[in-house]
C-alpha cells in the first residue's frame, strides 16, 4: 500500500498567520482533540502581507481559487467539502482567511499512530531512509486509516491512495501528494 506526504501546491497562493497568536495555538498540538479550546484563527494571503518585493511578485503569479492549503502543521480545507470527511477521526474546527476567500476549517486528524517502522534502524540509517522517499510505514498500525500523522514525526500528514483519491476526485485544489513510501 502505497503512503503519500500531503504538501502546499505551490502554484496557489500561500498564506501567513495574522499574529503570533495565532502560531502559538498550534505550537503544543500533538494531535489531541481541540474542540473545548479552539480559538478562531486568522490568516492572510501572503502577498496582501509580505514587504519583500520579489515574493509579492511571485505571489501575484499564482492561482487564487484553491479549495486546501497546508500551512507548516496545519491542514486547511474549503468548509464546502467537509461532509466528505464525515467517517473519518478529525475534527474541523473554523478558521478565518482573510482577503475575502470562503469559509475553510482546520482539519485536526486525531489518528497519531506508530506508523513508520524504526526498528533495527539506528540514527543514519533512520535519517537516509526519510531522506530517500523509502519510509516503511507498518500496515497493521495503519489499519483502515485514510490519513493520519505519525506518533514520531507529529508534525506531517501521511495519506493511503484512499485519500488521495477523494480529493482529487471531488476536484479539491491547493494540495499536492508526494509518494514516500509503503506499508508492509
Amino acid at each position: 500500500m502505497n503512503i503519500y506526504k500531503i504538501q502546499t501546491d505551490y502554484s496557489y497562493k500561500n498564506i501567513s498567520a495574522k499574529d503570533e497568536v495565532t502560531i502559538n495555538q498550534f505550537k503544543d498540538f500533538k494531535g489531541q482533540t481541540l474542540a473545548g479550546m479552539w480559538k478562531v484563527p486568522e490568516f492572510q494571503l501572503l502577498e496582501d502581507v509580505t514587504d519583500v518585493k520579489s515574493e509579492k511578485n511571485s505571489e501575484q503569479t499564482k492561482k487564487r481559487d484553491f479549495d486546501a492549503r497546508s500551512y507548516g502543521n496545519m491542514l486547511f480545507i474549503k468548509n464546502e467539502f467537509d461532509s466528505l470527511f464525515n467517517q473519518m477521526n478529525i475534527e474541523l474546527l473554523p478558521i478565518i482567511i482573510e482577503s475575502g476567500e470562503p469559509g475553510f476549517s482546520f482539519f485536526n486528524v486525531l489518528d497519531i499512530v506508530e506508523a513508520i517502522d524504526f526498528s533495527n534502524l539506528d540514527y543514519q540509517q533512520s535519517m537516509e531512509m526519510l531522506k530517500s522517499n523509502n519510509i516503511k510505514f507498518i500496515k497493521a498500525h495503519i489499519g483502515e486509516l485514510q490519513i493520519f500523522r505519525d506518533k514520531k514525526l507529529i508534525t506531517f500528514y501521511y495519506c493511503t491512495e484512499g485519500f488521495k483519491t477523494l480529493i482529487e476526485v471531488n476536484g479539491i485544489k491547493g494540495l499536492e501528494f508526494e509518494q514516500v513510501g509503503a506499508a508492509t
